[in-house]
């Protein structure tokens, strides 16, 4: 199919990201309105300003942890044969991390499928974003887990459970799904014809991102890619809620471990909101939410969610800006936001 041909998808994905763009702002201004509308703004600075700094070096340590299991899961993904290395299924991750930050609807996900399927085009964008599917879905089954604990320790409310109930309809269906696309042998798909009719040529498209989107979903085919996967997934999420008890201790809060569990909850359920770049407004009101739900004053809670926020922000583009000098600038990240819209 010809470049020309992509040229009104490319125009629509351009309007679509600048529309969530500015809903996401929107909606991130509310949420940050709505967080610090009864905060002492300057008690919360003083806060952040004496912090005890002997806890952020474990903290650091530990945060740097979750993107190390999260590149190697994400390596695990990828079928023997063509499976990235490890220093690559990392540069991806935290490059993505750190687009995700700034640019709208999360495309730092085909940021990171670019990146690594332009290294290995035998799976391409397409498969390398067949394993980011499956990342996302293992972590929404880590987060159900997490809800369901939860729901022993803490009088959650009624929304939470209702999102819990809702994300456990959709991702069940959406993990039987993909399996069975998984399970699909890619000689069993029927190549068509090349033609220079339309028709066929549409086939012919089809036919090679059903290809590379069923190779990609590899880890779904055996219990001996699963398991590891599985276990990943368990240790990224223990390291994600230790992170946030570790920062708690920064500040000096006065909660149970189980608040940290909580907290993160309440975020990852937020997030799945269209937001503005950087998670702005959306890390403050349901950070806050969730650690009022252990009486953890506002002020205090809200100062830690600045705090983190701002961490998330700064640290992955610093990272990402030493794996680009390191490359030599070879990262073009238009031609990077250009593939987003098609095949390679």
């Amino acid at each position: 199919m010809r470049t020309g041909d992509f040229q009104p998808v490319r125009v629509l994905l351009t309007y679509q990201r600048w529309l969530y763009l500015f809903v996401g702002s929107c909606i991130g201004g509310t949420f940050f309105y709505l967080a610090a509308r009864n905060i002492d703004l300057d008690k919360a600075l003083v806060l952040i300003y004496n912090i005890n700094a002997a806890w952020l070096l474990p903290f650091t340590v530990c945060w740097l942890g979750v993107l190390f299991f999260r590149g190697m899961r994400w390596r695990i993904m990828f079928p023997d044969n063509t499976r990235p290395s490890l220093r690559h299924a990392l540069d991806g991750v935290i490059i993505g991390k750190a687009a995700n930050n700034l640019i709208p609807a999360r495309l730092g996900e085909f940021v990171r499928a670019s990146i690594v399927g332009r290294l290995y085009p035998q799976v391409g964008l397409t498969g390398c974003f067949a394993t980011i599917v499956i990342e996302k879905t293992f972590d929404v089954f880590a987060i159900l887990a997490m809800l369901s604990i939860a729901l022993f320790f803490a009088p959650l409310p009624d929304w939470i459970v209702n999102a819990g109930i809702w994300l456990v309809l959709v991702f069940s269906l959406l993990l039987l799904v993909l399996w069975g696309i998984g399970r699909v042998e890619l000689s069993e798909l029927a190549k068509p014809a090349h033609s220079a009719n339309y028709v066929s040529r549409i086939k012919s498209t089809f036919y090679v991102v059903t290809q590379k989107f069923s190779f990609g979903l590899h880890s779904l085919r055996s219990l001996q890619h699963f398991s590891p996967c599985a276990f990943l997934t368990l240790l990224i999420w223990g390291f994600e809620t230790f992170t946030f008890f570790l920062l708690m201790q920064a500040f000096s809060i006065d909660a149970p471990y189980m608040a940290a569990v909580i907290a993160l909850l309440f975020l990852c359920i937020g997030a799945m909101i269209p937001s503005a770049p950087g998670f702005i407004g959306t890390y403050q009101l349901f950070i806050v939410a969730g650690m009022q739900v252990y009486g953890v004053p506002e002020t205090q809670a809200f100062a830690f969610s600045l705090l983190l926020n701002l961490y998330v922000l700064v640290v992955p583009f610093l990272l990402a800006f030493v794996i680009v000098i390191m490359d030599d600038g070879v990262i073009n990240f238009r031609q990077i936001f250009d593939s987003a819209s098609k095949e390679r």
